[in-house]
């Protein structure tokens, strides 16, 4: 979780001193581990580090090219390193480091905008090319790092969070309604807007590049094939990739040069990630020198208390769970999120993990696995309906809806 901010007049004029720092500022807890910025008359840029893998203690940003013609600001981890360092090499680039950030700035020096098809994992970057006149800006595909931003049609701010965009002296806060009935109502249609009108978020998967001759408009580099199929003909062969892909990818992202730590709520998918991240570090192949697990304590006889199945996990791999009380806020806290945040401070159980936070804060950790999502993911969706519509494959639909 480290932190971009930038402003770029492209109408010339410079920018003002203290106003990227201050930026950068709002959000200081993003950089812990050092807070940088580029200045070249209107174009000044910011970044807040944070590192987590063995290889971003190599990693300086805002992050240049030899001649400064390319600067890069990236909040962001590049999970297929191994290949894409391969490839750059085999295209004679030339690494001064082993940081992934100077990997997504090679990946544009060898692409262009094309770069995005040979990165993967999670960011949100700027590169200004000044040879271009031109800020190129993306996001990842699931979206896990976020991307506000404010174009004028002269001028460009963009940051990780709202409220260093909102203290800018020319960006107003005017509600947006919309959005805020939305979050009311917990049903999410708008992925671009945010609660104030004008300030927006870059879509996951989305990439914008911005100069000063056209409007900032967001272009989709990726979309998942939703007719993609796999060569099986047997249910094991599915778990065989299945458990392939999910060993290869906590391997993948367990990079950390510190002791990573996994939330274990007794659920299929935390037990999952927890379960395979023990077993890789006992086989000498996780990318972290040490795996901790931490489940949250509710009360007693609740539905959210999932303590036994986590102490069934903690049994299972000869381990000791760290248990930690769930939290719960008063509702000052929340107002009091609102007011510095200027965004809504999450759902009511959002909260529940301060404490866990905390604790793993304590501990040193700076990399935590969670299985957000994994209920989704493995309970399935009756998007299926309309895909099975979409082949006229009216024998598996009616199964379906008969099964259901």
């Amino acid at each position: 979780m480290s932190g971009i901010a930038g402003i770029i007049h492209f109408d010339g004029r410079p920018v003002e001193p203290g106003q990227v720092e201050a930026m950068t500022a709002a959000m200081h807890y993003r950089g812990p581990d050092g807070i940088n910025h580029w200045r070249r008359g209107n174009v000044a840029l910011g970044q807040c580090m944070l590192r987590t893998t063995p290889e971003s203690l190599e990693e300086n940003q805002p992050l240049t090219n030899e001649d400064e013609s390319l600067v890069l600001v990236m909040d962001g981890r590049v999970d297929n390193w191994e290949e894409l360092r391969r490839e750059l090499l085999g295209r004679g680039a030339v690494l001064r480091t082993r940081a992934d950030a100077e990997l997504v700035l090679r990946a544009y020096e060898v692409w262009g905008r094309d770069c995005l098809h040979h990165v993967d994992g999670d960011f949100a970057l700027v590169i200004w090319d000044a040879r271009r006149q031109e800020a190129f800006c993306a996001r990842d595909r699931i979206g896990n790092k976020p991307f506000h931003y404010q174009w004028s049609g002269t001028t460009l701010v963009f940051a990780s969070e709202l409220h260093p965009i909102l203290g800018l002296p020319w960006v107003g806060e005017v509600p947006n309604d919309g959005m805020l009935v939305e979050f009311l109502a917990d049903e999410f249609y708008t992925v671009d807007e945010t609660l104030w009108k004008g300030v927006l978020r870059l879509a996951p998967a989305h990439e914008m590049s911005v100069v000063a001759s056209r409007d900032a408009r967001p272009i989709r580099y990726w979309e998942p094939d939703v007719k993609a199929t796999l060569p099986f003909v047997k249910d094991e062969q599915y778990f065989e990739h299945y458990r392939h892909l999910l060993i290869d990818s906590v391997r993948r992202l367990s990079r950390s040069h510190l002791p990573l730590a996994c939330e274990v709520s007794g659920g299929l998918d935390s037990s999952a990630l927890f379960c395979v991240a023990k077993h890789l570090f006992n086989a000498g192949t996780l990318r972290a020198p040490g795996v901790e697990g931490l489940t949250l304590v509710f009360d007693e006889g609740t539905e959210a208390n999932e303590l036994t199945y986590a102490r069934i996990v903690a049994t299972y791999l000869g381990v000791n769970i760290q248990e930690v009380p769930a939290a719960l806020p008063p509702l000052a806290w929340y107002q009091k999120q609102a007011r510095e945040w200027r965004d809504f401070p999450g759902l009511p159980n959002g909260a529940m993990s301060q404490h866990l936070f905390s604790r793993v804060a304590d501990m040193g950790v700076r990399v935590l696995f969670n299985g957000v999502g994994g209920d989704e993911w493995l309970s399935g969706s009756r998007v299926y309906y309309a895909e099975e519509l979409s082949r006229w494959d009216i024998g598996a639909l009616f199964k379906h809806l008969k099964a259901d």
